[in-house]
């Protein structure tokens, strides 16, 4: 991929699963990491979903993250083991690789459901830069201002990005030193959305692509974290695939589904071309209750097999019986027929002793 391709395509750039537009952060705005970057922001990330394409010695990463809270502008620093060309992604993306990952909804009968009188039931819920940092392409179009740094010293690109707005933490600049002693890349995005309106919730997709021999997710900035992360992964590949990184055992992965997916069945044009003539899909959920476990990017590799896995939910099933929910109705009738049984034990004792002889 080269860098010019890149260029062609920066008129879309945006950030990190964030975008919208706009210059220059307030010395004030915080920095926080997510999943695969950092984030400068007066916005928490809430969580994070990333669809990651590997094939052929490349591979495309798109995406999106969820804020918790509002702010008037934001900027993301992504690191990726080559330069990136990055571009706006379709939101439309993850909406289809979860359809085809929905779970099978199976009905179980709710004999307690919680609308105690409906007959109904209940329905289904629904060039080079001083310092040591290596500017390799910088674009400006519109609102936008996207670089894609190299850096051999921590210090010289935490230097720059302070200078240019992204004024990380210490211990964020201080997680970026592995990266930087392993010759990655960076991209540095920084947006605002337009009209004066803030960013919040689900934001519109980024995609980076890049170069690399092993399929990987960055995630060692994810430790400077001072809240539990929740990362959903949709890998795209030729067989089914697994973590093999040495975290697997203190940051496991839930395998919510996988198997094979037909691009007729995809809606959005972009998730057609992520899955080509046909991929293998597997999707892992990450629920990270103690960020500082993560001391490493996620790596992946092709499973023993692929042997296809889907996630089973109950939905229920209201049972009513003469428009009373079944498991109330019944108590009450068992109730009803213990009472009148001693009642009618009762009544019996009385005949019983009324019509017996007298005594002598």
């Amino acid at each position: 991929m080269g860098h010019g391709r890149w260029a062609a395509r920066a008129g879309a750039v945006a950030a990190a699963a964030l975008l919208a537009g706009g210059l220059g952060l307030p010395a004030a705005t915080g920095s926080w990491a997510c999943a695969c970057g950092a984030l400068v922001s007066e916005a928490e990330v809430a969580d994070e979903a990333a669809v990651v394409r590997v094939g052929d010695g490349e591979q495309s990463v798109l995406m999106r993250l969820g804020l918790s809270g509002t702010a008037p502008e934001a900027a993301l620093v992504l690191p990726t083991p080559a330069p990136a060309e990055a571009s706006l992604g379709e939101s439309g993306v993850f909406g289809d690789l979860d359809r085809v990952a929905a779970p099978e909804r199976v009905p179980a009968d709710d004999w307690w459901p919680d609308d105690l009188f409906s007959p109904y039931g209940a329905g289904d819920a629904a060039g080079g830069a001083p310092g040591g940092v290596d500017v390799l392409e910088r674009s400006r179009l519109g609102p936008l201002d996207v670089a894609v740094l190299g850096a051999a010293d921590e210090g010289a690109l935490a230097g720059w990005l302070d200078e240019e707005g992204f004024e990380l933490e210490p211990e964020v600049e201080r997680r970026l030193a592995p990266y930087v002693e392993e010759g990655w890349y960076y991209v540095a995005v920084r947006l605002a959305p337009d009209g004066g309106e803030e960013l919040r919730g689900g934001l519109q997709p980024l995609r980076v692509d890049f170069e690399t021999d092993e399929p990987v997710y960055p995630m060692r900035l994810t430790g400077a974290a001072e809240r539990p992360q929740t990362v959903r992964l949709y890998l795209l590949g030729e067989h089914r695939m697994e973590r093999t990184d040495g975290l697997a055992a203190d940051v496991p992965a839930h395998v919510d589904f996988a198997g094979p997916v037909d691009p007729a069945d995809l809606a959005s044009a972009e998730a057609a071309e992520l899955v080509g003539d046909g991929a293998y899909l597997t999707v892992l959920q990450h629920d990270i209750d103690d960020p500082s476990r993560v001391t490493d990017d996620f790596r992946f590799a092709p499973a023993a097999s692929d042997t296809p896995h889907r996630e089973v939910v109950a939905v229920p099933r209201p049972v009513y019986i003469m428009g009373v929910a079944g498991g109330p109705f019944l108590v009450s009738a068992g109730l009803l027929a213990a009472g009148a049984a001693a009642a009618a034990a009762l009544l019996v004792r009385r005949r019983g002793r009324r019509t017996a002889p007298p005594a002598g």
